[in-house]
Protein backbone atom coordinates (compact mmCIF):
# COMPACT_ATOMS: atom_id res chain seq x y z
CA UNK A 1 0.00 0.00 0.00
CA UNK A 2 2.69 2.59 0.62
CA UNK A 3 4.30 2.00 -2.57
CA UNK A 4 1.54 2.28 -4.24
CA UNK A 5 0.90 5.87 -3.00
CA UNK A 6 4.74 6.63 -2.83
CA UNK A 7 4.41 5.82 -6.65
CA UNK A 8 1.72 7.77 -7.10
CA UNK A 9 2.99 10.64 -5.24
CA UNK A 10 6.17 10.82 -7.24
CA UNK A 11 4.04 10.41 -10.97
CA UNK A 12 2.39 13.70 -9.56
CA UNK A 13 5.39 15.35 -8.68
CA UNK A 14 6.79 14.71 -12.09
CA UNK A 15 3.54 15.74 -13.79
CA UNK A 16 3.90 18.96 -11.61
CA UNK A 17 7.25 19.52 -13.04
CA UNK A 18 6.62 18.53 -16.54
CA UNK A 19 3.97 21.32 -16.75
CA UNK A 20 6.67 23.92 -14.80
CA UNK A 21 8.91 22.97 -17.44
CA UNK A 22 6.44 23.80 -20.53
CA UNK A 23 5.54 26.82 -18.50
CA UNK A 24 8.56 28.16 -18.07
CA UNK A 25 9.61 27.42 -21.62
CA UNK A 26 6.84 29.21 -23.02
CA UNK A 27 7.19 32.49 -21.22
CA UNK A 28 11.26 32.24 -21.90
CA UNK A 29 9.83 32.14 -25.92
CA UNK A 30 7.54 35.52 -25.03
CA UNK A 31 10.46 36.70 -23.37
CA UNK A 32 13.00 36.35 -26.39
CA UNK A 33 10.11 37.49 -28.86
CA UNK A 34 9.54 40.68 -26.28
CA UNK A 35 13.29 41.39 -26.16
CA UNK A 36 14.09 41.18 -29.99
CA UNK A 37 11.27 43.69 -30.44
CA UNK A 38 12.42 45.74 -27.93
CA UNK A 39 16.23 45.47 -30.49
CA UNK A 40 14.52 46.77 -33.10
CA UNK A 41 12.90 49.30 -31.54
CA UNK A 42 16.29 50.48 -29.84
CA UNK A 43 17.78 50.19 -33.30
CA UNK A 44 15.10 52.91 -34.91
CA UNK A 45 15.48 54.98 -32.48
CA UNK A 46 18.77 55.21 -32.62
CA UNK A 47 18.95 55.97 -36.23
CA UNK A 48 15.76 58.51 -35.91
CA UNK A 49 18.51 59.96 -32.83
CA UNK A 50 21.73 59.73 -35.18
CA UNK A 51 19.42 62.12 -38.17
CA UNK A 52 18.34 64.29 -34.92
CA UNK A 53 22.08 65.13 -34.25
CA UNK A 54 22.74 65.44 -38.10
CA UNK A 55 19.72 68.12 -38.79
CA UNK A 56 20.36 70.39 -35.43
CA UNK A 57 24.41 70.42 -36.18
CA UNK A 58 22.68 72.09 -40.11
CA UNK A 59 20.37 73.99 -38.41
CA UNK A 60 22.61 75.71 -36.36
CA UNK A 61 25.22 76.87 -37.96
CA UNK A 62 26.77 80.05 -37.69
CA UNK A 63 26.03 81.26 -41.28
CA UNK A 64 22.36 79.87 -41.14
CA UNK A 65 21.86 81.65 -38.51
CA UNK A 66 23.12 85.10 -39.44
CA UNK A 67 21.33 84.67 -42.53
CA UNK A 68 18.30 84.65 -40.64
CA UNK A 69 19.06 87.30 -38.58
CA UNK A 70 19.67 89.20 -41.37
CA UNK A 71 16.94 88.30 -43.30
CA UNK A 72 13.84 87.64 -40.87
CA UNK A 73 14.87 89.62 -37.99
CA UNK A 74 16.40 93.10 -40.10
CA UNK A 75 19.65 92.65 -38.47
CA UNK A 76 23.22 94.23 -39.25
CA UNK A 77 26.18 94.47 -37.71
CA UNK A 78 26.90 97.63 -36.17
CA UNK A 79 29.82 100.14 -37.47
CA UNK A 80 32.35 101.01 -34.94
CA UNK A 81 30.45 104.33 -34.20
CA UNK A 82 27.68 102.37 -33.06
CA UNK A 83 29.95 100.32 -30.58
CA UNK A 84 29.94 101.49 -26.99
CA UNK A 85 32.47 99.77 -24.37
CA UNK A 86 31.46 99.07 -20.93
CA UNK A 87 33.57 98.84 -18.11
CA UNK A 88 32.28 96.33 -15.38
Amino acid sequence: MKTVVLVCGLAVLVMMSAFQLLTTRYETRLLVIRLQELQVQRDELERDWGQLLLEQGTWSTHSRIEDLARSKLNMTIPNVKQLRRIRS
